[in-house]
Parts: structure tokens; C-alpha cells; sequence
């Protein structure tokens, strides 16, 4: 992982360079930098798409292992990855690389 000189090398020069509204900065650099602390998995489920897309822009891809882990030092604060891992399978559903069965789409129907 980087280290957090070179991260704040690569923030100041995101800042110098930006031109725009300065929260969506914002928003980035702190999603990085929260992000160092308990990782990307939890960024990702709790970031905006559009914050997760400007960080890209910015620091490149935010699920490197040199910029964020996967699941950093304090990742057990995350209601999030608890909830996540309480409940096997929800990130898969989320993914939709899990499908539900006929009978479960036949029950989803009646809900509605």
C-alpha cells in the first residue's frame, strides 16, 4: 500500500490540478482516506456511485491493494460488512450473480 506521505502528494496534486465544485473533491478524498482505515468493501457499499466513480478519476481503481484493502484495520466498525456478513449471500444478491429461483420470483410477484 502506499504510504500516506505519497497519498498526500497525490491529494495535493488532485487539488491543484481540479477545477469544479469542490465537494465532490471532497467527497473523494475523504472516501480514500476513510477508505485506508476500513477498507474498500465497506466504501463500496456505502459511497455514492458517482463519489466511487470521481475517486477512480482521480486515484485510479479504488480496490488496488495499493491505495485501499480490502478490508482495513477497523473494518469491524461497519454496520455495513456486519450486516453483510450476517447475512450470507447479500452482497452476491446486490451483484446479482446469485438467481433466484422460479418459486422465489413466483413469491416476489404477490408481494408487489
Amino acid at each position: 500500500m502506499i504510504t500516506n506521505e505519497e497519498l498526500m502528494e497525490r491529494i495535493e496534486a488532485a487539488i491543484k490540478d481540479y477545477r469544479g465544485d469542490i465537494q465532490y473533491l471532497n467527497e473523494a478524498v475523504g472516501m480514500i482516506v476513510v477508505g485506508r482505515l476500513l477498507g474498500w468493501e465497506h466504501q463500496r457499499m456505502v459511497v455514492p456511485r458517482k463519489c466511487w466513480t470521481f475517486a477512480t478519476q482521480l486515484f485510479g481503481d479504488p480496490k488496488s491493494p495499493t491505495l485501499m484493502p480490502k478490508r482495513g484495520k477497523y473494518w469491524q466498525k461497519s454496520r455495513a460488512l456486519y450486516l453483510a456478513d450476517k447475512f450470507d449471500g447479500y452482497l452476491n444478491i446486490l451483484k446479482r450473480s446469485v438467481s433466484l429461483s422460479e418459486q422465489e420470483k413466483d413469491e416476489r410477484k404477490m408481494m408487489i
